[in-house]
């Protein structure tokens, strides 16, 4: 028997993330990433769950890393102290801060719209070469798109509750 078997498992648990920690610091250090080595070494241990060999290892954390997720909230007490005593830093950088902040929300926010409507198309294509209830797309639409402007083609939409553009202006035409 292993002397880790004898370990407690929250203990081997513990191991596990103080090992995974310390060759993130050292990857670090050695290739002078701008990256926190505890945050590449958690990083680290997203492969070692995915590969079938290095599963245990994963599992061998899973007890110490429960506790831990289950009462995360102190956690966030350093860097809330941290970011109070760089207030006037964050002050003076509001700006470029919230440039990068918004920019990059939009950009993932454009990038996952066009990967889930990519996806979505590539189900419907599936489904309508193999002969799916939904049948293949509309000859006149190859992307499968609804008509531009509304269902009837006339470059409006209808009205919530189902009136349409005329009965916003009372039934007189513009």
């Amino acid at each position: 028997m292993s002397r880790a078997a004898l370990l407690p498992p929250v203990l081997l648990g513990l191991v596990v993330l103080l090992l995974a920690q310390m060759v993130g610091l050292a990857a670090t250090a050695l290739l002078d990433l701008p990256v926190p080595g505890v945050v590449l070494g958690i990083v680290l241990l997203v492969p070692l769950g995915i590969l079938r060999p290095t599963r245990g290892v994963l599992r061998a954390a899973e007890p110490a890393a429960t506790p831990l997720l289950a009462h995360l909230q102190p956690l966030f007490v350093p860097p809330g102290v941290g970011i109070l005593l760089e207030l006037d830093t964050l002050a003076e950088n509001a700006l470029p801060l919230a440039l990068a902040v918004s920019g990059s929300f939009v950009l993932a926010l454009v990038v996952s719209g066009r990967c889930s409507r990519r996806s979505l198309r590539r189900q419907d294509r599936r489904r309508g070469a193999a002969g799916g209830p939904d049948g293949a797309p509309p000859a006149d639409d190859p992307d499968g798109a609804p008509p531009a402007g509304g269902p009837d083609g006339s470059g409006r939409s209808p009205r919530p509750g189902g009136a349409g553009p005329s009965a916003a202006t009372g039934g007189a035409s513009l």
